[in-house]
């Protein structure tokens, strides 16, 4: 049996503001997060010249990293798990984006060996959230972020993905969806009892800062913005948006930042103001929480902004 308890020291987040404990706790991703497998020869060149990191230095099964994948005007479509698989890649997308990504890729194949193909229905995605250990030998523990690793489980071969959550690693498990009721089963046994929802998990997301397709991750912004540098390779070869975004950041034309936001009673509307002046937009609200997008002479931990008749006040920046 595999047992999680021996792989995993679950540990609640640092963030105390957080109101759901994560100490044992998964939540099923199935659904809110997408999956593609691309086969054939070219499938790893191809993506690299779509999207804004350096793929080409995943050069071993299991290796993984994050990348954006952009429109020619450098804004974003969504931000892409890449993992190297012995005959391809698994591409982890955001749920609602999956069909888009898929044609997006078919439409810039050409006469490269490439095939898409989408296996969300298929396939299952938990998140476990906490962080591993570093004095445990086990590969899991040991995986580096975004890397990746064949477990078996209760007789089902997943995939295990160092994942990153709530500013602590976790891990993402993916597998055959006839086989989710056993593995959750078993997670629970292992000491993972804790089933989110995704209610909960969208809390978890927002008090951690974590953008998200369709909020954060739209066409309005960039990745730069967006708080997305690490996932961005300045010293590749061509991709699409690939000048924009160059451009932005060498001549340091980045115009507003990614922040957390927090206030007091009920927001309505998202648009934010300081002295009549526009100061940003809330992309992401809950009750007294929230993401947004401001400008840089707003984007300084303190600052209190307008959205109405309720203040608002930047308490973190997410994009440097």
């Amino acid at each position: 049996m595999w047992n999680l308890v021996q792989r995993l020291n679950l540990n609640k987040s640092s963030r105390d503001v957080i109101p759901f404990k994560t100490n044992g706790s998964f939540v099923n991703l199935s659904s809110y997060l997408g999956r593609l497998r691309l086969r054939g020869s070219d499938a790893l060149d191809l993506l690299d010249r779509l999207s804004t990191n350096r793929l080409t230095d995943l050069v071993a099964p299991g290796m993984g990293m994050g990348s954006v994948l952009t429109t020619n005007k450098g804004r974003i479509i969504d931000f892409l798990g890449v993992h190297l698989e012995d005959d391809g890649l698994l591409v982890v997308t955001s749920g609602e984006a999956t069909e888009k990504i898929e044609e997006w890729i078919e439409f810039y194949t050409i006469m490269e060996d490439v095939e898409t193909v989408d296996i969300s229905s298929e396939t299952f995605q938990f998140r476990i959230l906490g962080s591993t250990t570093p004095s445990l030998s086990n590969d899991v523990a040991q995986l580096a972020k975004f890397h990746a690793l064949k477990e078996e489980i209760c007789g089902t071969e997943c995939i295990v993905i160092r994942s990153q959550m709530l500013g602590e690693p976790c891990l993402d498990v993916i597998g055959p969806s006839v086989a989710a009721k056993t593995v959750s089963q078993e997670l629970e046994v292992s000491g993972i009892h804790v089933e989110l929802s995704l209610d909960e998990y969208e809390r978890i997301r927002v008090e951690s800062g974590y953008p998200a397709f369709g909020s954060e991750l739209t066409e309005d912004f960039n990745p730069l913005e967006a708080g997305l540098i690490e996932h961005i390779s300045f010293n590749k070869g061509c991709y699409i948006g690939q000048e924009v975004v160059a451009r932005l950041n060498t001549y340091e034309k980045v115009q507003k930042k990614l922040v957390k936001l927090v206030w007091n009673g009920t927001i309505k509307g998202k648009d934010l103001s300081m002295e009549g002046h526009t100061a940003g937009v809330i992309t992401s609200a809950l009750d007294g929480v929230g993401l947004g997008f401001v400008r840089n002479a707003y984007a300084k931990f303190g600052t209190i902004l307008n959205c109405g008749a309720i203040s608002v006040t930047v308490t973190e920046i997410l994009a440097e």
